[in-house]
């Protein structure tokens, strides 16, 4: 069988010695902590893409490059994607997903905090932040390959959080078809991942609105809701469309912030990091900080 990097037929193996040759010729020898920071890179750039030529590129890029690190630690690619198609099929069915929305505008100490909490005090097995592509009302936002990248790097050391960006790589579709958060959890979200059982969180202060929110009968009847005292937010969930007992609020003995993306801006506009270093990761600090994202113009 040919090796020619034009072939269709070559397989992992031959594609792996062909990258190890060409790692030779144009980068002789790198240590594995500068392999991980170009693989780190590359996969960031995805998102970056503005054609289909521009991406196919950068996936080339991706591949070459995690293909070179699996040759220096001696995995065989084929073999460690065949166990995560095992893996994820022997997850079991009903998984308790607990979704978070927020703008990530940035992300905020806050945000982290109320996902942990919904994991320690509940008995989910994730819990997703669910990012939009746009603000339902046209706030002014950073753009989502930003918004997605500090979740990801704020959560990267809590297996359990996840960033879903299911809005934003489908929001041509949905966005044509609806704005409303109960329109697009029925007629898009929940159908993609049948079998999970969803939970919708929310802090008590957006919970004091919850009645004005489009269809919120349906999500009300279709999810259980776990809300998060916020401090100056008390929720009458008593006498509220929440009243029933699986909604649950959790106003005492949990961890909550008046933390707010808003006076991280304003904080910190002039990018001094004591006056930051309480309200966000220092990772999203370090991202902000790199990209100057606090800027008035990186807001599209």
């Amino acid at each position: 069988m040919t090796t020619d990097t034009t072939t269709t037929d070559t397989t992992v193996k031959e594609l792996a010695a062909l990258v190890e040759r060409s790692h030779a010729e144009h980068y002789h020898q790198t240590q594995l902590s500068e392999r991980l920071r170009d693989l780190n890179h590359q996969v960031a750039e995805l998102v970056h893409h503005r054609d289909r030529p521009h991406l196919v590129t950068e996936v080339g890029d991706v591949g070459w490059a995690l293909l070179q690190l699996c040759n220096e630690v001696g995995v065989d690619l084929s073999d460690a994607v065949r166990a995560t198609i095992t893996r994820l099929h022997g997850l079991r069915k009903g998984r308790k997903v607990a979704l978070i929305g927020i703008s990530a505008n940035p992300m905020t100490n806050a945000h982290l905090t109320m996902g942990l909490e919904v994991l320690a005090l509940t008995d989910v097995d994730e819990v997703w932040y669910l990012l939009p592509g746009q603000h339902p009302w046209g706030k002014k936002l950073l753009p989502a390959e930003h918004r997605l990248e500090m979740v990801r790097r704020a959560t990267a050391r809590y297996p359990r959080l996840k960033v879903c960006d299911f809005e934003i790589a489908h929001a041509a579709r949905i966005y044509a078809a609806t704005r409303e958060t109960a329109s697009m959890l029925r007629d898009f979200l929940l159908p993609a991942f049948p079998g999970y059982q969803f939970r919708w969180v929310m802090g008590s202060d957006a919970a004091q609105q919850f009645h004005r929110w489009g269809d919120h009968t349906w999500m009300a009847s279709a999810l259980d809701f776990i809300i998060i005292h916020r401090l100056g937010y008390d929720f009458d969930k008593e006498h509220s469309v929440l009243a029933d007992a699986r909604h649950v609020y959790f106003k005492d003995n949990v961890v909550t912030s008046n933390i707010s993306s808003t006076l991280v801006r304003e904080r910190g506009r002039h990018y001094e990091q004591e006056k930051l270093v309480a309200l966000v990761p220092d990772v999203v600090w370090d991202y902000l900080n790199e990209h100057r994202l606090l800027d008035a113009d990186a807001f599209a």
